[in-house]
């Protein structure tokens, strides 16, 4: 009888147990074709006001009714990419924790934030949009041109004091060292946590020059209160169509490199979650607000899904890599 009773008990339980499991599998399941099942939060590594925050907002409006959730944007800024990485990383990986990813991210895995992130800690799960870089200043500058800035700084050991995104080593930075090496001019580095930080340190005279993208200044240009001074691009930007490129200046700085723009998760999101995720902003791309606002801004819009995307960071990372030691300043 207790023979009896025990093995009766030990059925009952394994058959509990292949309930539990399968019912887990089917909840699986249900996560992935029923996904989102709460707000999705899009962490942005900068302050309100920056390039990627105005990219993100702009997205998530245009994700309404894309999604059976809303998308809702929350900034979180602070050592140049760090502590937005650190909550993506320890976040859930259900699809419903994800983040804007720029160029800064790679450099700073191999600059300041190297050993503390790398690109396998993350889900890559599209890659939406490629921004020049250019360099600014407040419309009371002395330097009408580029041309100044060389006479004044070029082939001299005084170094001249620009701002932008990022510690030294992120995109940005990289873009302005590729600019100014071309031009014989050493600079000052000066590092902000937004694009909107470093216009309001240009108009108040803090830094003499930014460095950024056209979305960070075009109302700024159109109300008079900046002048930009060239692009790092092979051609100009629509929206700046007066604007010259470097290169139409005669300097030999490398065009390929822009910022890009893509959105990340944590680790281990599965991939038909990711896909959806992917699908589903290039559908929200597609919408009229969003296009206007692309158009305008001069930006390339791009629709790069997981696995291509993936690849393209195992192969920026190697660009980035010799973008670093060619600007001397890789760990």
């Amino acid at each position: 009888m207790t023979l009896f009773t025990s093995g009766r008990r030990l059925a009952i339980a394994l058959g509990i147990a292949c309930m539990t499991l399968a019912g887990a599998g089917i909840a699986q399941a249900q996560t992935a074709a029923d996904w989102p099942t709460k707000p999705i939060e899009l962490l942005v590594l900068n302050a309100p006001g920056g390039a990627s925050d105005v990219f993100a907002r702009t997205l998530a409006a245009a994700a309404h009714g894309v999604f059976s959730q809303p998308v809702v944007v929350v900034n979180k800024p602070g050592g140049g990419g760090a502590t937005q990485m650190a909550a993506i990383r320890a976040a859930a990986p259900d699809g419903h924790t994800i983040g804007v990813s720029v160029m800064t991210h790679f450099t700073a895995m191999q600059t300041n934030l190297a050993g503390t992130f790398a690109p396998e800690d993350f889900s890559w799960i599209a890659l939406l949009q490629e921004d020049s870089y250019l360099l600014y200043v407040s419309e009371d500058s002395p330097f009408k041109t580029f041309a100044d800035v060389v006479d004044a700084y070029g082939g001299k050991d005084t170094q001249i004091a620009i701002g932008g995104f990022g510690p030294i080593g992120s995109a940005a930075n990289i873009a302005s060292h590729l600019v100014f090496e071309s031009a014989g001019i050493q600079q000052n580095w000066i590092s902000f946590d937004a694009s909107s930080e470093t216009v309001t340190n240009v108009l108040g005279g803090h830094v003499e020059i930014g460095a950024g993208n056209p979305n960070a200044v075009l109302e700024f240009v159109a109300a008079g209160r900046l002048r930009v001074l060239g692009i790092l691009s092979a051609e100009r930007s629509a929206s700046l169509p007066d604007v010259p490129t470097f290169a139409e200046l005669g300097y030999d700085a490398n065009t390929s490199w822009a910022n890009v723009r893509g959105i990340f998760g944590p680790k281990d999101i599965p991939a038909d979650i990711q896909q959806k995720i992917a699908e589903g902003l290039f559908e929200a791309m597609q919408k009229p607000e969003f296009q206007t606002f692309q158009n305008a801004a001069g930006i390339k819009g791009l629709t790069v899904g997981p696995a291509e995307y993936a690849a393209f960071v195992e192969n920026v990372v190697e660009v980035a890599r010799v973008g670093l030691q060619a600007v001397g300043i890789s760990q």
